[in-house]
């Protein structure tokens, strides 16, 4: 179906805080601690000269190098199954895992430079093809160097391996920064992940110095590839101009099918409740025996919170994500019997103060019986 907003809506894992110990003052052992947001801040090449990454944290993996910890996702952002990872020029190697609940299967499609294709669930063959197929410790090279989607589960035992192994035997790094794609495409929410990337330091710091950052005051590197890091000091390759981040998709203007009407019903204070008619034509009903129906939060890109739109869609008992390739999952109502005025009445939780201080709108749509979504847009 045609939904209110963008289809995917990969959330970068660096707008979560790096929390990152610090060394105790003389004579104490109270470690405290200094927290990071955005890939810039997190991994500028400072500290100790040579080895470590955004902290003088006084050890090197190995000579030369530095290491790169994955902060922590956790909690409620779990909730947002597409998320991605920069890896940036000057990657040797790559660990990345989570944890799943113990005895339950999950399937995931990452790809490395794009978005991954597969939406739709693994078949039972295809989940056990992923499962006896699995290769992990040399799977980073793999995703580097195939542009195809790459499929990993979990074999129900808790820890779940994403990504491993070294790009290849002799150390070698990866030339440009590039952001991996990681979907969710079947099973329960991890309940977190983390992850290490080790890289040689010198490349790294190059390729650092040529990434072209979003404007965003948490700043990740931009959706594209960032410049080829240059191969000596006096004759650095400049910097191709990034590509304009892709534009949140807006929501289609609404068609004229069905008439929609709303009133709020609830008092000053209290969480704003809707009255929603929902008025078709006897021709629409006798057409259509069930339908389908959408209320959703449009919460508008704002610099701050949001680099792009985000939407939350409202169940009767809750809000929700919408988890593609199943949007019946968020539905309102779902395969209601149709009837010339159906109405709805939510609350949506939060009062009218409350929802016009983050700019949010609520939108209405509903899916008829032949399966085409009618989008009646904003509504409040």
């Amino acid at each position: 179906m045609g939904t209110f907003a963008q289809a995917a809506n990969f959330v970068s894992v660096h707008q979560s805080a790096l929390r990152i110990a610090l060394p105790p003052a003389p004579g104490t052992f109270t470690y405290p601690f200094d927290n990071k947001v955005g890939f810039k801040e997190q991994y500028a090449p400072t500290g100790v000269t040579g080895c470590a990454i955004g902290f003088g944290t006084g050890g090197c993996a190995f000579p030369g190098g530095g290491s790169l910890s994955l902060p922590e996702f956790t909690g409620f952002q779990m909730q947002n199954q597409e998320f991605k990872i920069y890896i940036p020029a000057g990657t040797r190697s790559f660990l990345f895992s989570g944890y799943a609940p113990q005895g339950t299967q999950s399937a995931f499609v990452l790809r490395y430079g794009k978005e991954p294709t597969r939406v739709a669930a693994l078949s039972g063959s295809e989940y056990q093809s992923a499962q006896t197929g699995e290769r992990i410790d040399s799977s980073f090279a793999r995703l580097v160097t195939q542009d195809v989607d790459h499929f990993v589960v979990h074999d129900g035992g808790g820890t779940l391996r994403f990504v491993g192994g070294q790009l290849d035997a002799n150390r070698g790094s990866t030339d440009q920064g590039q952001w991996l794609y990681v979907r969710q495409l079947s099973g329960a929410v991890l309940f977190d992940y983390q992850g290490a990337l080790d890289v040689d330091m010198p490349k790294y710091a190059a390729g650092y110095n040529a990434i072209s950052w979003t404007t965003s005051p948490f700043p990740d590197p931009v959706d594209t590839a960032s410049p080829t890091t240059p191969t000596t000091p006096t004759t650095p390759t400049t910097p191709t101009t990034p590509t304009t981040p892709t534009t949140p998709t807006t929501p289609t203007t609404p068609t004229t099918a069905g008439s929609v009407t709303t009133n709020v019903v609830s008092t000053a204070g209290q969480p704003l409740k809707l009255d929603i008619t929902l008025t078709q034509t006897a021709a629409e009903v006798v057409a259509n025996g069930k339908t389908s129906v959408w209320i959703a939060a449009r919460i508008p890109a704002n610099g701050l919170f949001f680099t792009t739109d985000v939407w939350f869609f409202r169940k009767v008992d809750g809000w929700a994500q919408l988890v593609v390739p199943n949007p019946e999952t968020v539905a309102y109502s779902s395969q209601i019997t149709n009837a010339a005025t159906l109405k709805f009445t939510p609350t949506l939780d939060l009062t009218a103060e409350d929802l016009r201080a983050f700019n949010i709108e609520i939108y209405f749509g509903f899916k008829n019986s032949s399966g085409s979504f009618v989008n009646k847009g904003k509504i409040w």
